[in-house]
């Protein structure tokens, strides 16, 4: 009977590869030469051959480069041919700075998946805004599922900063009418429309398609302000007789639906912390109803202030949120930070369209003056008040604004 002994394979595995990488570095028994420009890296057939199905190929068979002993490369960095033999000597490579799309080219063509993968997982958890639409593309060329996939979550995710960034108009419309459409979406209906002129903007020939973006826009949820403004500033829609007439029937819908909001009860519509949501109190009927479900859990202190079809909320962490409280179905949104620090309730008003905030609260007394422009979700700081306030209340009457009491 033949007993079968293994020590230690493991070891024996690191010690064989740590004495492969070793003989080549001193050339012993080398065999084979892979030259790249002026450099010339000595290896070994055997090695190549079962660290490679690219060279196992090359070398099974009566090829020039079998006969010579000898491959040219062309087109290629030699370091990361270096790096890509490095990794089939010793299951390690290094990657050169700034050379990683390289690398990866070398290693696929030398047919190195576990090189590829690695390489792969890299450029997917090194997303950024700013690298967006490189590591697309190099997704794309590569045919490497794992960063397309990623891309598209990243893009679901960071859709408004990537539309800042150069590159924005290569993206294809049916990847953006599908994140419209998309559930996992945050986007509000007038950020829907703001990106898609600005695409269009951005794709001098492709206007005709904004008619398809427009189709999935559920106006119903938009406030009739920023649909005139939209009509008012957009030549695109203005100049097009039919997007005019889109935009006009919507407008009059809107005003119906406010003079019917005027005609109905008023609610007074406060935050209960205990159901972590809102609750309406009708004055005439006194009753007190739960109002929606979107959870508000905020860990804050905050201030509220009804604009339009949505309740913006103001934290002392500086933090800003908005749900539109005609839809049953929305939840709060994440809008951009206020600037500066306007205490533990910053004092608020809504005018022309956009909402102010002044000085401090709590035991802050501040100066500044901001003003929050909700359709393109915009702070702008604007002239300080002459002297620090806190507590103070503001009332908007006239086109001006009025300061009131506080210390």
């Amino acid at each position: 009977m033949v007993r079968v002994v293994r020590p230690d394979v493991e070891k024996h595995a690191v010690c064989m590869m740590a004495e492969l990488h070793r003989m080549k570095q001193d050339t012993d028994h080398c065999d084979f030469l892979i030259q790249v420009g002026d450099d010339v890296y000595r290896t070994h057939k055997n090695v190549l051959s079962a660290g490679s199905a690219y060279f196992r190929a090359m070398l099974k068979h009566d090829t020039k480069e079998s006969r010579e002993g000898r491959v040219v490369f062309k087109d290629v960095d030699s370091e990361c041919v270096k790096n890509c033999i490095d990794f089939i000597y010793s299951g390690e490579f290094e990657i050169p700075d700034g050379s990683i799309v390289e690398l990866l080219h070398v290693a696929i063509m030398m047919q190195l998946e576990d090189v590829k993968q690695a390489v792969s997982n890299i450029l997917a958890d090194s997303l950024t805004i700013e690298n967006y639409f490189s590591t697309r593309n190099v997704g794309d060329i590569y045919g490497l599922a794992d960063v397309s996939s990623r891309c598209k979550i990243f893009l679901l995710e960071n859709i408004l900063d990537i539309s800042n960034q150069p590159g924005f108009e290569s993206i294809e419309k049916d990847d953006l009418l599908t994140l419209f459409k998309s559930e996992g979406s945050k986007l509000c209906e007038e950020e829907k429309i703001a990106l898609s002129l600005k695409w269009i903007d951005k794709c001098q020939s492709k206007s005709e398609f904004l008619h398809e973006f427009l189709n999935v826009i559920k106006f119903h949820l938009i406030s009739l302000t920023y649909l005139q403004q939209i009509l008012e500033t957009h030549p695109r829609i203005s100049n097009n007789l039919e997007l005019y007439k889109l935009f006009t029937g919507h407008i009059l819908k809107a005003s119906v639906n406010v003079k019917e909001d005027n005609d109905a009860d008023k609610l007074l519509i406060f935050f209960d912390y205990r159901e972590q949501g809102l609750r309406s109190f009708n004055p005439r009927t006194e009753e007190i109803e739960k109002f929606h479900d979107a959870k508000c859990d905020f860990r804050a202190f905050f201030t509220a202030i009804s604009h339009d079809l949505y309740i913006y909320v103001f934290c002392e962490t500086k933090s800003v949120h908005r749900l539109n409280f005609r839809d049953k179905n929305s939840r709060w949104e994440k809008m951009n930070d206020m600037i500066c620090d306007h205490g533990i309730t910053p004092s608020s008003v809504c005018s022309t369209g956009s909402i102010i905030v002044i000085g401090g609260s709590g035991f802050t007394e501040r100066a500044d003056v901001e003003r929050f422009d909700p359709s393109v979700n915009q702070w702008f700081l604007l002239r300080n008040k002459p002297s620090a306030i806190s507590n103070a209340t503001l009332v908007s009457l006239d086109g001006s604004i009025y300061c009131v009491g506080g210390w």
